[in-house]
């Protein structure tokens, strides 16, 4: 059986305050020894979680939280309710977690050899598999990776010709493995110098 996707990055979001309150981030700053503030360069504060989980924060003052950076839909979560209880302890207004929202997962592979991309491209446009849409981007001489959409999904693949696959705009986990069974023999087919296409079938 190949590699089954890492995943690499969780996007969430969740809001911690309601109405029209706003939040101090100046005044959060200096009472954070892990927040950083620079409202020139970003407009959100910016929190670092280094236990239980590796974890970033971003903080706008509208009591919008972004989460980037864990590895796993859960920790995401359970990193935000870390975050809540940080700023809670600083802060002076009521706040709690609402919304709970994955945005963004981010995912990678590699097939077991270097892609003809070329080829796949020609072959994506001339002979589609059933899961693909439209929109194909290949333009080497810009960007070294083919860019390729999914019918019914928002997630989009990126495939170089290392053989390594990066798949992002998913959003769950499941999603992610279904993605990658569903493109996994249409693209491993242009191996370069693979002898037979072989059949693989990932469960979530």
């Amino acid at each position: 059986m190949y590699q089954k996707a890492f995943l690499q990055n969780i996007v969430s979001t969740a809001q911690l305050i309601e109405g029209t309150n706003k939040i101090d981030l100046q005044s959060l700053a200096n009472k954070i020894s892990e927040a950083k503030y620079h409202p020139k360069r970003f407009s959100a504060l910016t929190i670092k979680l280094k236990y239980p989980m590796k974890a970033t924060g971003l903080l706008f003052s509208n009591g919008r939280i972004v989460c980037v950076g864990t590895k796993s839909v859960k920790d995401s979560e359970i990193a935000i309710r870390h975050f809540v209880q940080i700023i809670k302890e600083a802060i002076s207004i009521s706040i709690e977690m609402r919304g709970f929202r994955i945005q963004n997962v981010v995912s990678s592979f590699s097939f077991p050899g270097p892609l003809n991309l070329p080829a796949l491209y020609d072959s994506m446009r001339y002979a589609p598999p059933i899961w693909l849409a439209k929109h194909i981007s290949y333009n080497p001489e810009f960007f070294p990776g083919m860019c390729l959409r999914l019918k019914e999904s928002r997630a989009v693949i990126i495939v170089f010709t290392t053989g390594k696959c990066i798949i992002t705009g998913a959003k769950s986990e499941e999603e992610i493995y279904s993605t990658q069974n569903k493109i996994y023999n249409s693209i491993s087919a242009f191996i370069k110098n693979k002898s037979k296409n072989a059949c693989v079938n990932f469960s979530s």
